[in-house]
């Protein structure tokens, strides 16, 4: 269980110390976004390209919650301070602002209901989700 979380912190912190802010951000509709998303894969590749999507040792423990004032809800995103807030750029962007003031961004993908974060590592990289109750 922990081997997946740990992965994914270690490039969660790539990312945040590879990524910059950007004041010209545009605000899209977020209302597919919004709700709890529970952790059930994730990606991590050495830089060859033979990464593969794993599932999590514990599904639906992990989760994310993006809520309609754009302030998230997480236990699993907690480096840095934990994520406090996140802003839509566009229809595949979106920033996560952490409580020390670091800003990351991500690509996301929303596929019925699921939601793949991926971006941000010198190699690839990413979280899928399903919607939670």
């Amino acid at each position: 269980m922990k081997k997946p979380v740990f992965i994914f912190g270690w490039l969660l912190a790539t990312m945040v110390f590879s990524c910059h802010k950007d004041s010209n951000q545009a605000t899209v509709d977020s209302s597919s976004l919004i709700g709890k998303w529970m952790l059930v894969e994730t990606l991590a590749d050495p830089g060859d390209g033979s990464g593969k999507w794993t599932a999590v040792d514990r599904p639906n423990h992990y989760y994310l919650q993006l809520d309609i004032d754009s302030t998230i809800v997480t236990n699993y995103l907690t480096g840095l301070g934990g994520i406090r807030k996140f802003k839509i750029i566009n229809d595949s962007t979106i920033n996560f602002m952490f409580a020390n003031g670091q800003t990351i961004k991500n690509r996301y993908q929303i596929d019925n209901s699921s939601l793949t974060l991926t971006g941000g590592c010198i190699e690839g990289c990413g979280a899928k989700f399903i919607r939670g109750n």
